[in-house]
C-alpha cells in the first residue's frame, strides 16, 4: 500500500500538472474531490485489515467471510489506486464505482473489528480480574469504561477505592428480596468491606426503564450502608455483564440469588461469591487474624538463666557479674521487643492489605469444623447465632435440647407430650424448641406454650435455614477443593444437614422430626415416626441408662431395626439442590432410610421473595 501511494503521488502529480493546462477549474476540483475520497476509503480499508490482522485476542478467530474477502479487498486496493490515476485525467465516474466497491467490502471488516475490540477488551477484563491487575481503580476503569475523575460511587471517587476492601454485590436485575436487604445492611454496617452493588440487567439491550429507575431509587434508599454509581445502566460495559453471566451466574449463582465477589487491593477475584461464608461464620470470626508474634518474648528468661549456670563459679572472682548478665539481657530484650514489634507492623500491613474473604480463609475455617454438632445448627460463637439465648446457655452443659419442627399438629401435639411425660418418669430436664419452617404450626406450638420459643418471627425462621442452606452447599465445595467429595461421600456434617434440609424442604411431605441433643453433642437426628417409637419403647430400654446413659440408651434402641408397620414407610422428603451446582451427584440416597431418591427438576419463582419465607404461602 505504502509503495502504491507513492507512486501514485509521483504519477497523479504529474498528470495533475498537464491537465490543469486542459482541464477546466470546475471539473478538476470534482476530479480531485473524486480521488480524495477514493484513497481515504482505501486507507481505512488498509487499517481494518491490518487491525484484524494484528489481532491479539486468543480467543478471536477471523470468520471465513473476512478470509474470503482479503483477497478481493486487495484487489480492489489496487485497482483504486490505479483508478484513481486514471480519473485524474480522464473523469471520476470510475472513482465513483471503486469507492462504491471499496466501501462496501469496509462494511463488512468494519462490523468484525468491533467484534475484534469487543473480545480484547472481554479478554483484558478476564485477565485483570483473575491474574494482572495492578490495582481495583485499573480493574473499575474497564468494568465500567471511565477514566479517572469520571466516576464515583456515592460519595466516593474512583481513586478512593484503592485502599480499602470492596466486595461486589451482583444482583440480577433489581430482583433482591427483603431478607437479603436486612442482611445486606447488617454486613455493610459492621464489615470493614464496602459492598458495591452492581445490578446486571436481563434484557438484551441492557436498557433500563422508567419503572427501573423508580425501583433502583427505592432499593438505594432501603440500602443506605452499600455503594452504587447513579447512571450506572448507561456506564457498565458489556464486556463486564458478558463476564458475569459466562464466569459467575452459571457456576456460583443458586436460583437466581445475588452473589458478592470479593477482590483482593489489586482488584483480582479471590472469592466468586462469599454469600455462602458470611452467612455461616460472622464478620469478626471472619475477620479475626490469627497471625502473630507468639512466644519469642519468654526467650531472655531463659537466657538470663542460662547464663546465670555458666557463670555460677566465678562469682566471688567479678562480683558484679550478675549486674553485667541484667545488662546483657535488657539489650537482647530490646532488640527482640524492637524485632517483634517491626514484624507485627508488617503483619497488620498485609492484612490492611488483602481481605480476609477468600478462598482460603473459608477452608481454614472448615478444617476448624471436624464433626457435626448442635453449634453447627444454631450458631455459637464465630458462627451466626439465630436461636434463643437460653438455649446457647445450655449448649456447654450436660442438659438435653430437643429441636423439632414438622407438618402434623397431632404428631407435634403427642412427641411433647410424650417427651413432657418421659422426663417426668425419670427426673430429666429437657429443653423444646420448634424450629420448623410451618408458620401456622409455629402459631399453634407457640400458642399451647408446646416449646421454648426458639425462632419467633418470619425472618429469623428464613435467616436459620438459609445459613443451613449455605453452609450446606459451603461444606460441599470444601470437600471438593480438598478431594473428598463423591456419591459416596460420607462426611458428618454433610449428612447432618442433608438430613434437616430434606426434613423442611419445600416439596417434603413429612409429619415431624426431632433432633436430640446433650450440650453440643447430637445424639440422634431422625424421622418423627422413629422418635416418637423410641420413646413409647422406654420400658425396653430403660435398663440401659444405668449403665450407658439416657443419651446413648435413646440412641442405641434409635438404631435397633424397629418392627412397627407404621415404620416401614416414611412420608416424603425432599433433598433440594440448585440446578446451577456443578456438583450435584448423579445419584442421591435418602438421610431418612437410604433409598435412592427420585430426581425432579423444578422451576420456582419467588417473585423477589426468599424462598423459605414462601413456605407461608404454602401452609
Amino acid at each position: 500500500m505504502v509503495l502504491m501511494l507513492s507512486a501514485f503521488s509521483i504519477v497523479y502529480g504529474e498528470l495533475s500538472r498537464v491537465s490543469r493546462l486542459a482541464m477546466p477549474q470546475k471539473l478538476e476540483q470534482l476530479s480531485q474531490k473524486a480521488v480524495v475520497d477514493c484513497i481515504t476509503s482505501v486507507l481505512q480499508l488498509t487499517k481494518c485489515v491490518v487491525e484484524l490482522k494484528q489481532s491479539t485476542s486468543s480467543n478471536y478467530s477471523t470468520p471465513q467471510s473476512i478470509i474470503s474477502a482479503l483477497p478481493i479487498a486487495s484487489y480492489w486496493i489496487g485497482r483504486s489506486v490505479i483508478g484513481s490515476v486514471a480519473a485524474a485525467y480522464y473523469c471520476d465516474s470510475q472513482v465513483a464505482e471503486l469507492t462504491t466497491s471499496t466501501a462496501a467490502i469496509l462494511h463488512t471488516f468494519s462490523s468484525e473489528l468491533e467484534k475484534k475490540r469487543a473480545e480484547e477488551s472481554y479478554e483484558a477484563l478476564k485477565r485483570a480480574l483473575y491474574y494482572t491487575s495492578s490495582s481495583k481503580v485499573e480493574v473499575f476503569k474497564l468494568m465500567f469504561n471511565v477514566k479517572d475523575g469520571e466516576m464515583r460511587f456515592k460519595d466516593n471517587g474512583l481513586n478512593d477505592w484503592n485502599t480499602t476492601r470492596v466486595a461486589l454485590l451482583i444482583t440480577q436485575g433489581l430482583d433482591i428480596s427483603d431478607l437479603r436487604i436486612y442482611f445486606l445492611n447488617w454486613f455493610a454496617e459492621r464489615a470493614k468491606t464496602r459492598l458495591l452493588w452492581i445490578p446486571i440487567p436481563q434484557n438484551d439491550d441492557a436498557s433500563w426503564t422508567t419503572k427501573d429507575e423508580q425501583q433502583f431509587a427505592e432499593l438505594k434508599r432501603r440500602m443506605p450502608s452499600l455503594y452504587w454509581s447513579d447512571n450506572l445502566q448507561k456506564k457498565i460495559s458489556p464486556q463486564f455483564i458478558r463476564f458475569v453471566k459466562e464466569q459467575l451466574f452459571p457456576d456460583f449463582q443458586m436460583g437466581g440469588e445475588p452473589i458478592i465477589v470479593s477482590l483482593d487491593q489489586q482488584g483480582r477475584i479471590v472469592h466468586p461469591n462469599i454469600m455462602h461464608m458470611i452467612h455461616i461464620w460472622t464478620f469478626k470470626y471472619i475477620e479475626e487474624n490469627t497471625l502473630g508474634v507468639q512466644g519469642i518474648y519468654s526467650i531472655t528468661a531463659l537466657v538470663k538463666e542460662e547464663l546465670k549456670k555458666g557463670t555460677s563459679n566465678i562469682n566471688r572472682v567479678i562480683p558484679e557479674i550478675n549486674d553485667m548478665i541484667s545488662v546483657l539481657v535488657g539489650d537482647i530484650n530490646h532488640k527482640i521487643v524492637a524485632w517483634g514489634q517491626n514484624i507485627e507492623k508488617r503483619i497488620q500491613h498485609l492484612i490492611e492489605q488483602s481481605t480476609p474473604y477468600n478462598h482460603e480463609r473459608e477452608k481454614f475455617l472448615w478444617q476448624q469444623e471436624p464433626n457435626f454438632s448442635l453449634d453447627r445448627v444454631v450458631g455459637t460463637h464465630g458462627r451466626h447465632v439465630y436461636i434463643d439465648y437460653e438455649i446457647q446457655n445450655w449448649l456447654g452443659t450436660e442438659n438435653y435440647i430437643f429441636l423439632y419442627g414438622g407438618n402434623d399438629i397431632n404428631w407435634i401435639r403427642g412427641f411433647t407430650s410424650k417427651v413432657h411425660q418421659l422426663c417426668s418418669k425419670i427426673q430429666l430436664k429437657v429443653k423444646l424448641a420448634y424450629v420448623g419452617k410451618n408458620m401456622i404450626i409455629r402459631s399453634i406450638v407457640d400458642k399451647e406454650k408446646m416449646s421454648l420459643c426458639a425462632l419467633d418471627d418470619s425472618y429469623v425462621v428464613g435467616r436459620f435455614w438459609t445459613r443451613l442452606q449455605s453452609m450446606f452447599l459451603s461444606r460441599i465445595y470444601y470437600l471438593d477443593s480438598i478431594n473428598h467429595f463423591d456419591e459416596e461421600c460420607n462426611d458428618e456434617i454433610l449428612q447432618g444437614l442433608k438430613k434437616l434440609l430434606a426434613y423442611e424442604g419445600k416439596n417434603t411431605r413429612i409429619e415431624g422430626w426431632a433432633l436430640l441433643s446433650k450440650g453440643n453433642k447430637v445424639v440422634v437426628c431422625g424421622h418423627g415416626a422413629k422418635i416418637l417409637q423410641v420413646i413409647n419403647d422406654y420400658e425396653i430400654w430403660k435398663e440401659n441408662i444405668a449403665t450407658k446413659g439416657f443419651d446413648e440408651a435413646f440412641k442405641d434402641h434409635h438404631e435397633t431395626p424397629l418392627t412397627s408397620s407404621s415404620l416401614k414407610s416414611h412420608s416424603c422428603c425432599a433433598l433440594e439442590y440448585p440446578t446451577t451446582l456443578n456438583k450435584i451427584p448423579e445419584n442421591e440416597k435418602c438421610p431418612e432410610c437410604s433409598y435412592s431418591m427420585h430426581k425432579f427438576v423444578t422451576f420456582t419463582c419467588c417473585h423477589g421473595h426468599d424462598t423459605d419465607l414462601e413456605e407461608e404461602m404454602y401452609h
